[in-house]
């Protein structure tokens, strides 16, 4: 038992400097990306059930790797979402975010239901015992939920960038925009030297104020270019 907690804890530090140093982007993700990854994940526990059946692997090691993964979960999650709410803070105040129940509350309240559901599987608060397996599965919830507290299902124009999900785009980078429909616009910038763009749902009271916000923005730039 020990062991394996010690093993779990080690995991769970060197994941949390990963996660921290935000090795990938949730717009890095393509459908390629996942699906690799889920392959690779199921071929792995696929390998793991049949040497287990076959009586290679013990219930000691297969608790082992086990623990050990939900651990590397929970220190990524965990460090991506302190290295998250940092970034939100080095931002600035907001300027301008679109306000609604399902932007503000939705997701919160989601992210707060697997916060729970984390500390329910971790057996604290039941009749059920304790095993490294229940505890960093439930850590591994918990930190999830954490993270997402740190999105937003909008973009947020603040003093020092746009936060996108989980992306800063400085506001260096941002380039045009334009109305793509009516109450939709669609903001340009380059990242990593590609131009790209996201479309966002702007209410018709509250366009003008987003007009000023981003033409203020291009005219900063060109008195420093």
């Amino acid at each position: 038992m020990l062991w394996i907690i010690i093993t779990a804890s080690v995991t769970t530090i060197l994941s949390s400097y990963y996660g921290y140093q935000r090795l990938f982007f949730l717009h890095q993700l393509t459908a390629r990306n996942v699906s690799i990854a889920a392959i690779l994940g199921l071929s792995v526990y696929s390998v793991m059930m049949l040497l287990f059946r076959m009586d290679i692997m013990s219930e000691q090691i297969g608790a082992v790797i086990i623990t050990n993964v939900y651990a590397s979960l929970t220190g990524f999650f965990g460090g991506s979402a302190l290295e998250q709410y940092q970034t939100k803070r080095k931002a600035g105040s907001i300027l301008y975010a679109h306000r609604s129940f399902l932007t503000d509350h939705a997701a919160v309240i989601i992210a707060i239901g697997i916060i729970l559901f984390g500390i329910y599987r971790t057996a604290l608060f039941t009749n059920l015992l304790m095993t490294p397996i229940r505890v960093s599965s439930g850590l591994s919830f918990i930190a999830f939920g954490f993270w997402g507290m740190t999105l937003r299902l909008v973009p947020e124009f603040r003093s020092e960038g746009i936060i996108l999900l989980d992306n800063l785009i400085d506001w260096q980078h941002f380039l045009n925009y334009k109305w793509f429909l009516e109450e939709v616009i669609e903001v340009e910038y380059d990242q990593e030297k590609v131009i790209k763009s996201f479309k966002t749902y702007i209410p018709p009271e509250e366009q003008l104020e987003v007009e000023d916000l981003l033409r203020a923005k291009m005219m900063e730039k060109v008195e420093e270019s």
